[in-house]
């Protein structure tokens, strides 16, 4: 991964003196390129070269002169900056219009626990899945949805996101402190990283860089470790709205603490899993709840090269989080569509499901959970369900869960036997001829 940085800005007096002529030439002024994209000299040195400009460096010039003055400053160490471009408002504008109402025309519902216990699974299995976890999404979903001890170091990386967002979702009220964001490293790294000693605690060295996985170059040295402690306190007033005479939108403030906590490094490993949890944490204190139901890691990991070049320009430009935060409101508009697609998927299953079993509901004999496991047995004849799998997967207490499942066997939709001490209920492999014989 490799990022060519941007070519030195001339003199102020020559800079002024080429946008002079240019906008006199009735070139307007512009931010982007002429498709409205916030690139990068990366990208912008392939571009052909724009009418009435000599050579691609003199048009990244003109860009450059007129990002300068639309910069917004942030209070961090290094003078991090972005760019509020049409594009990041429309995004913005677009988040919050679905936050406030899409949800409730979807009809969540009472179902919405659900939709919640399956955002925390996929969130915690795709974000230690981008630090290295390799195990299968099945198994991973398994292993939370029957509460099982993890039984290698990637099921342990996953089970210890799984805790950490839940710590999120109930300290979400809570302001943000160096010994919170301590806590959280702590159940992030529980028993996952060489030295236990590490463990919810701020790297004592400097003996840490970021490097490509595949070529060994460096592609980010982290700040001084002496200088973290301070650096955390400006992270943490940053995201606590302590910053007098400011204003930056609750999403573009949740994507500049997740960068900047990645940018610190502050930890020996583990940086990127606290870094993402910390996204959560500003949204859903800033009451985006919507976020409670969207897998953001999913997207990222599907474009992980992507994710780690928006880093890369950001430094290389001049500390510009424009590009981090276009990068990842993408991530953030695909995670949203992904939930809805999921929800209109999860809404006709019921709805087929219901009138599969519609003689069984109509005596009374099935409930809507019911019907809708039965609906999976279908699918996955010879599937085995759990008492405390189901108990997980839809919200609900033991006590309601053992009666759903030994209900369904007693109808005989579901066969039950035992694994070890425990009662386990089996798709029989005749499931449909037997609905269709009560009907």
């Amino acid at each position: 991964m490799k990022i060519v940085s941007p070519p030195k800005l001339p003199a102020i007096e020559e800079l002024v003196k080429l946008v002079t002529e240019k906008l006199q030439s009735g070139v307007m002024p512009s931010v982007v390129d002429e498709k409205r994209r916030y690139l990068h000299w990366d990208k912008v040195r392939h571009l052909k070269t724009p009418e009435k400009f000599y050579s691609i460096e003199q048009y990244w010039h003109f860009l450059k002169f007129f990002r300068i003055g639309q910069q917004k400053l942030l209070p961090f160490t290094e003078e991090f900056f972005y760019i509020l471009t049409d594009d990041i408002q429309k995004n913005i504008h677009e988040i919050d219009s679905q936050m406030h109402g899409s949800i409730e025309a979807k009809s969540i519902g009472k179902d919405k626990d659900k939709y919640i216990i399956r955002s925390l699974m996929d969130e915690a299995i795709s974000s230690s899945q981008l630090e290295g976890a390799a195990t299968t999404r099945k198994a991973a979903r398994d292993m939370l949805r029957h509460n099982k001890e993890p039984e290698n170091y990637s099921q342990r990386m996953i089970y210890n996101n799984y805790q950490a967002i839940n710590f999120i979702d109930t300290h979400k009220h809570d302001d943000l402190t160096p010994k919170l964001i301590l806590e959280l490293h702590k159940i992030v790294t529980d028993n996952t990283i060489d030295n236990p000693d590490d463990e919810g605690m701020f790297r004592r060295d400097d003996d840490i860089n970021v490097v490509d996985n595949r070529t060994g170059n460096v592609l980010h040295s982290p700040p001084e470790h002496q200088s973290l402690p301070d650096r955390m306190k400006v992270l943490c007033d940053f995201a606590n709205n302590n910053m007098p005479n400011s204003f930056v939108h609750p999403i573009v403030k949740a994507i500049i603490v997740h960068f900047s906590l990645a940018y610190d490094h502050p930890f020996v490993d583990g940086n990127g899993r606290t870094a993402r949890a910390l996204f959560y944490w500003v949204v859903l204190k800033n009451n985006y709840w919507l976020f409670q139901y969207i897998t953001l890691s999913t997207y990222i990991k599907k474009a992980s090269r992507q994710y780690g070049e928006s880093f890369l320009m950001v430094e290389s430009d001049g500390f510009d989080l424009t590009y981090f935060i276009n990068s990842q409101l993408k991530f953030i508009n695909q995670a949203i569509k992904g939930l809805f697609d999921y929800v209109d998927k999860k809404q006709n299953e019921q709805s087929n499901a219901l009138d599969l079993l519609s003689a069984y509901l109509a005596d009374g004999k099935l409930n809507s959970r019911q019907a809708m496991i039965i609906q999976h047995a279908i699918k996955h004849l010879g599937a085995v369900y759990t008492i405390e799998g189901y108990k997980i997967s839809q919200n609900i207490g033991y006590a309601t869960a053992k009666l759903d499942l030994k209900g369904l066997e007693k109808l005989g939709l579901l066969q039950q036997s035992k694994r070890g001490r425990a009662f386990i209920f089996i798709a029989p492999n005749d499931l449909e001829q037997r609905i269709k014989e009560y009907q």
